[in-house]
């Protein structure tokens, strides 16, 4: 039996023109679509969802770098100090953790774990600025320069001082989105196996994978499961 491997782009066109006894299988669901959006990598699949996201989350690495281990972590968390009472006025939520978030207080501040940082002779801790998306916010850069000069404004403690990393974007749990991620597969299947006539169905494998995302503009991000579907006679 003759196969045709097809890329998604090209369903529709060939759909048209391809015999009625031949079996289509749709195994291209990826698509370089960097080309056409800096924000997404190579071959990222064709079929998700896009929604706006709810912040714009910048790192943090508050540190010190006194020779002795006793003054490093009495300065970093004096400076931690300041940098949760300003971020309070400042309307700017501090957070830590790696796949739960929790938000930093003068409460369990020094329950966060110090770890040496790139020089030696360094301890830091890391936290995360997270800054809600709503109307007035223009930008991932405007934030990225609204926490920057958040930090500047923080009075440092003997040798401490604060780093920032690049402004990203995150959302609230992911797995919530999943359902509709996998509606919007779902649906692209199905209408692309109806493009060949009711006597043919589809398949689709990989439903049960990790649900990803991407940033996909300056506020919106892409959320995908790696997935494949065939086409083929009932």
């Amino acid at each position: 039996m003759r196969k045709i491997i097809l890329s998604m782009a090209a369903v529709a066109a060939v759909c048209a023109s391809l015999p009625a006894a031949a079996q289509v299988v749709v195994t291209g669901m990826r698509q370089d679509r960097s080309a056409t959006n800096a924000y997404l990598t190579p071959n990222v699949p064709a079929i998700g969802l896009t929604r706006r996201a709810d912040y714009f989350v910048t790192p943090l690495w508050v540190s010190s770098d006194s020779r002795i281990a006793e003054e490093r972590e009495s300065e970093l968390f004096a400076m931690l100090e300041a940098t949760i009472a300003r971020a309070e006025a400042e309307g700017i939520t501090l957070v830590a953790g790696q796949y739960t978030l929790t938000e930093v207080t003068r409460a369990n501040m020094r329950e966060l774990p110090v770890t040496g940082g790139a020089r030696p002779d360094t301890s830091r801790v890391q936290i995360y600025a997270r800054v809600p998306l709503d109307g007035n916010t223009a930008s991932a850069r405007d934030t990225g320069n609204r926490i920057r000069a958040f930090v500047a404004s923080i009075p440092a403690t003997g040798r401490s001082f604060i780093e920032t990393g690049a402004t990203s974007l995150a959302i609230d749990d992911p797995e919530q989105y999943r359902d509709a991620v996998v509606r919007q597969i779902a649906d692209a299947s199905t209408r692309y196996a109806a493009m060949f006539g009711n006597s043919y169905g589809v398949t689709v494998s990989g439903l049960d994978g990790e649900l990803y995302w991407q940033q996909a503009s300056e506020t919106e991000v892409f959320l995908y499961i790696e997935h494949a579907f065939a086409i083929a006679p009932r």
